[in-house]
């Protein structure tokens, strides 16, 4: 797979080149003038032989966020950005996957304190003023 164009499908561009694999990872160099190597899950993945692609259900955002390999590869922080490894560090026990759902659905706990709702982004500052027609 060396040398392979790695391709996002969700966006359906090319995001970078394989380079080399790491136990259940394919490690993927991104960028032109400054360039990172990124663990990827290979269970997220399709290898096109005879187009030399391989393509990734993975979005290409969420690639670049995580773990940087160029000088080492921190398996441990690669699982847990995908949810993949230990997850005992989580709240409560949860999965990284119902980490993410409970912040999307945003609860007390994702919120830090945070008010629930923003008058001002739903409409309501001006609920208290009188219609003087």
């Amino acid at each position: 797979m060396d040398g392979y164009d790695f391709i996002t499908m969700v966006d359906d561009k090319r995001w970078g080149t394989v380079v080399g694999e790491s136990g259940e990872y394919v490690i993927v160099e991104h960028g032109t003038l400054r360039k990172h190597r990124y663990a990827v899950p290979k269970a997220s993945i399709d290898v096109d032989a005879d187009a030399k692609e391989v393509r990734t259900t993975l979005s290409g955002e969420l690639i670049g966020e995580s773990p940087v390999v160029d000088d080492g590869f921190d398996n441990a922080a690669v699982e847990q950005h995908y949810g993949l490894g230990d997850t005992s560090g989580l709240e409560g026990g949860e999965t990284a996957t119902e980490e993410r759902a409970r912040i999307r659905e945003g609860s007390a706990e994702a919120t830090d304190g945070m008010p629930d709702e923003s008058p001002a982004l739903l409409g309501d500052r001006l609920s208290d003023v009188r219609d003087e027609r």
